[in-house]
């Protein structure tokens, strides 16, 4: 409804401009809506790709209060000061090569910003392990444990499976019995629910996908990464 409206303006603007046109001919000469808008092609064009511009930030604004919503979730995988004034957030999936190779950076941003909150939203498209994966993530979590797991399955190397997954989970010291049930719970699949929903009304359609304060970062490296923050201080 709200495009609608926008649209209905955008129309609005085009009859207003075509009148206005039409109403300054000279000598008196009658004209049409036709001949106005074929004497004045940029108007229109003018006219629709400021519709185009506003839908853009509609969505840019949509997407940055339902990040923040999703950002300030209590249910919110994330380390450093919950109430930081600055929040980084990544969508990734475990078995993605690029996210797996910005993890290091992503590691070391987080040691050199205690001051920064970082949320971890996992999503699940890359590989047939990829839910597994992110339920897994999600039960190392609950045991307070989420960045000794995904610092273990990002330097993992070879054929991923779930058994590799679970060793992995061991390998850090978690609850066996505790991972098994919080990673196969209604809570664990409703909340990766909500991030997938998430990922596709912001537009995320590529991992890794790093947001600061609501706004997407062009940030692949510690370096860039760093920036951004800086920039948002």
């Amino acid at each position: 409804m709200k495009g609608f409206s926008i649209l209905l303006s955008t129309v609005a603007i085009i009859l207003a401009s075509v009148s206005l046109v039409m109403s300054t001919k000279t000598n008196g000469a009658s004209g049409s809506v036709e001949t106005a808008l074929q004497d004045n092609p940029k108007m229109v064009v003018d006219a629709f790709k400021a519709y185009e511009d506003q839908q853009r930030i509609a969505k840019e604004q949509a997407a940055a209060e339902s990040l923040k919503k999703m950002a300030d979730d209590k249910n919110n995988i994330f380390v450093g000061p919950e109430s930081a004034s600055i929040t980084v957030v990544e969508f990734f999936d475990f078995s993605c090569g690029y996210c797996k190779r910005l993890a290091p950076a992503v590691e070391k941003v987080i040691a050199a910003n205690p001051d920064v909150k970082f949320v971890f939203k996992p999503v699940s498209f890359v590989s047939p392990v990829s839910p597994y994966q992110a339920k897994a993530g999600v039960a190392a979590s609950k045991q307070g444990k989420f960045v000794e797991f995904y610092k273990g399955l990002m330097e993992f190397q070879g054929r991923m499976t779930e058994a590799s997954v679970d060793e992995v989970a061991t390998s850090i010291g978690l609850d066996m019995d505790k991972y098994k049930a919080d990673l196969n719970s209604g809570e664990t699949a409703s909340f990766l629910a909500e991030v997938s929903s998430l990922s596709q009304k912001i537009g995320v359609s590529g991992v890794p996908a790093l947001f600061v304060n609501g706004k997407q970062a062009a940030a692949y490296s510690e370096e860039e990464i760093q920036n951004v923050i800086n920039a948002a201080r």
